[in-house]
């Protein structure tokens, strides 16, 4: 019973899961040192000058992916604790063995020589036997209790690093919303503005590809930019949802692809381009297409509030607009990732790429890190 109930505690203990994993601990304590440096940067973007759309930015998207560190430090630390918790549960009638040798062990009076059915030399051995066994339940009990410590202790970091996420998407939301307002502020896109070409063409367009033949057939624009320069960057930060030409969840395949990316995100260029179009389409929310090189069309479609005007000329990297959707509280951020349906607390922004004659797979255009 002994040799088996050793196992016990390793195996609580061990966590095969989670070998060469981060300790959740430190997994917490350095996402929060990046909150806070990105809380300093993000202060420092409100108070300072020059332009409030590109600090605020920048200082956001930081700030972002921070918190999303300290959300994998928080999931981390609740895997922990799960999987030591069910090494209890699933253990119990071994512990409960364990508990019951200790308690034994504890009662068992030292071998009376001269009381033992077989003589002195097997009291001796059986002596000699209590005292090897002695330290190992004791070994084995001291290693329950270090096992069961440390869930006590995961679930007071798990408490404290949840109350810090909290905090921290309080922050975010209200920095969301001065860079909404600041994009507002700096480059207000009524639909009137968008001209009544462009109106037209958009109108008489039944979809995305339409409305992007329509433009590349229509004269260039007179900033026509320059090829672009290698891998675009991905415009927004998120990941993958659905490739190319891969059906939703109706069975419709699209000559695109779709990135799910956190409510209020900042879409950027994702090269140097001349803004074809900027505007509402359809269904999509409003549509930025661009050229960023002859005979090449990027359709980003999905948008909330835009901050560019068709015609413009903008850098990679330069803001272009905002996604939709609402401030999550802490149990909506913390499922964010495992969602697959793109819905509820995640936004989507539809990538489309015309390249020549029609539409082309995306995902190779872009840089891999994103």
């Amino acid at each position: 019973m002994i040799a088996r109930a050793g196992l016990v505690a390793a195996a609580l203990l061990a966590a095969p899961a989670f070998a060469g994993a981060p300790d959740p601990a430190a997994e917490v304590a350095a996402a929060s040192a990046r909150v806070a440096e990105a809380g300093l940067a993000l202060e420092a973007a409100r108070a300072g000058g020059g332009d409030r759309v590109v600090a605020l930015g920048a200082a956001t998207e930081g700030y972002e992916a921070a918190l999303a560190a300290l959300r994998s430090g928080v999931a981390a630390a609740e895997a922990r604790e799960r999987a030591l918790s069910l090494g209890f549960v699933t253990r119990r009638g071994e512990i409960a063995r364990l508990i019951a040798a200790l308690q034994a062990a504890s009662r068992t009076p030292p071998p009376a020589t001269a009381l033992h059915p077989e003589g002195p030399i097997a009291a001796a051995r059986a002596a000699a036997m209590v005292e090897r066994l002695t330290p190992a339940l004791h070994e084995e009990a001291d290693a329950l209790a270090a096992a069961l410590a440390e869930v006590v202790d995961t679930r007071a970091l798990q408490r404290q690093s949840t109350a810090e996420l909290e905090a921290g998407l309080a922050t975010l939301a209200a920095a969301q919303g001065e860079l909404a307002a600041a994009m507002a502020a700096a480059a207000p896109m009524p639909e009137a503005e968008v001209g009544p070409a462009l109106t037209k063409m958009a109108r008489d367009s039944e979809s995305l590809t339409q409305l992007a033949a329509a433009l590349a057939g229509a004269p260039a624009a007179p900033a026509a930019a320059a090829a672009a320069a290698g891998p675009m960057d991905w415009p927004v930060g998120g990941e993958l949802l659905r490739g190319f030409q891969e059906p939703d969840a109706a069975g419709v395949r699209r000559p695109g692809v779709v990135l799910r990316a956190p409510p209020l995100a900042l879409v950027r260029a994702p090269a140097d381009a001349t803004v074809r179009y900027a505007g509402p389409f359809l269904e999509y929310g409003y549509v930025v297409v661009l050229e960023p090189g002859p005979d090449t069309m990027v359709v980003l479609a999905g948008l909330a509030q835009l901050q560019v005007r068709a015609g413009a000329a903008v850098r990679r990297g330069e803001p272009l607009g905002l996604l939709g959707g609402r401030p999550l509280g802490v149990e909506e951020y913390m499922m964010l990732p495992q969602s697959d349906t793109g819905a509820g607390g995640g936004e989507t922004l539809y990538i489309e790429v015309r390249q020549g004659r029609g539409p082309v797979d995306p995902e190779p255009l872009f840089a891999r890190k994103g």
